[in-house]
């Protein structure tokens, strides 16, 4: 059964107005530098309240202090600021320039937070080229598309009571500002325009990795989510063509003990470790780690990634053969495995499958809507 595009009125997703995104391009960070062209002003997003006014193109610091927040030579006593420039596209924050309105946020610890604030559709093409290859072909960009949509209007939702929904890392969708727009993927976003993913009327996070290895994730082994549509178990016979399908990687056993950190001391030398339990999928579960004391610990492989580096241990689907003092790891695919694979789009949409039967694929039993 092909999935069918409905036009739906779902609270929160329906908009007369152009649906914004808060996108944090930069967190945690002591002092940002900031660039304006044409005229501008500083505005207490607190009060509402505008608290100067610059008629000239500027460059300049802003960073916390006692007082507020510091924007050049001048010191707001406020913990928010909104910088509104006249004219588009007239803020660079470092040397990207940015769609949109720029907010700087203070936290209690005197770091800063740089939000861009602007429409969804930009915002998915200045992601679109950092997250998929614009050389691919045009229906598996069209997927990875609707499925970024659908997981900023996610994003949109749950953190709606936060100073941003999005951050521009790894951590949420790669987002490159203006200059990281192509043609072609913009021609994708186009073409989707206000499409996203519902399952029972509910929009959900659409996740998507680069290569699941030949069956994909189920969803609640990561997260706490635990719908249709990320259920996993999807045998994916099109991704084997991705240069991540296979990999190996030799780590030593001292880099190990010392990327375990505290929660995972170990008394002795790492002498052993060795797979305890796999999941459905195939992927490891847990891992048991023994040094030289016979002192044993457990592991998750999640959380052996997420320390060793997931550039490192691409995934978790993996066997491990020790070869003296260092570990090699043979594993398959790249990335957590669950929702749209890109290479297994990438290979769909070279046999032909559309965009909307791509979607069907990873995420069965959601529906393609429109939200504006």
């Amino acid at each position: 059964m092909a999935v069918i595009v409905v036009f739906l009125f779902c609270p929160g997703l329906y908009a007369k107005e152009p649906i914004k995104i808060r996108v944090a391009v930069i967190r945690d960070k002591q002092e940002v530098e900031f660039s304006v062209t044409g005229p501008y002003d500083i505005v207490d997003i607190r009060k509402n309240k505008v608290l100067s006014s610059h008629k000239d193109s500027a460059s300049f610091s802003v960073a916390g202090v006692k007082e507020g927040l510091k924007a050049g030579d001048m010191a707001y006593a406020t913990d928010a600021i909104l910088i509104d420039a006249k004219k588009k596209i007239a803020v660079a924050v470092g040397k990207r320039r940015y769609r949109g309105d720029i907010a700087v946020f203070k936290d209690e610890a005197g770091k800063l937070c740089v939000v861009n604030t602007l429409d969804v559709e930009p915002y998915i093409k200045g992601v679109l080229y950092h997250e998929i290859s614009h050389k691919w072909p045009m229906d598996a960009i069209k997927a990875q598309a609707v499925a970024v949509r659908t997981y900023a209007m996610y994003q949109k939702e749950v953190m709606k009571n936060k100073n941003y929904d999005v951050a521009a890392d790894t951590s949420s969708q790669v987002y490159g500002g203006y200059f990281a727009e192509t043609n072609k993927t913009n021609r994708a976003v186009n073409f989707t325009d206000g499409e996203v993913l519902l399952y029972r009327n509910k929009i959900f996070p659409a996740y998507f990795h680069a290569t699941c290895g030949g069956i994909t994730e189920n969803a609640a082994e990561l997260w706490k989510i635990d719908i249709g549509p990320l259920s996993g178990g999807r045998v994916c016979g099109f991704c084997s063509g991705s240069p991540h399908y296979f990999w190996r990687t030799r780590i030593g056993l001292e880099s190990i003990k010392e990327k375990l950190g505290a929660r995972y001391t170990l008394k002795g030398a790492l002498a052993d470790i060795r797979v305890t339990e796999r999941n459905p999928s195939g992927r490891v579960r847990f891992l048991e780690l023994k040094d030289s004391l016979e002192n044993k610990l457990m592991i998750s492989a999640k959380d052996l990634r997420s320390l060793l580096g997931p550039d490192i241990l691409r995934s978790t689907n993996f066997s491990i053969i020790l070869e003296g003092d260092s570990v090699v790891f043979a594993g398959k695919g790249w990335g957590h495995g669950a929702g749209l694979c890109q290479w297994g789009a990438f290979g769909m949409s070279k046999k032909g499958s559309s965009y909307k039967q791509i979607l069907e694929f990873y995420y069965p039993g959601a529906v393609i809507t429109k939200i504006k």
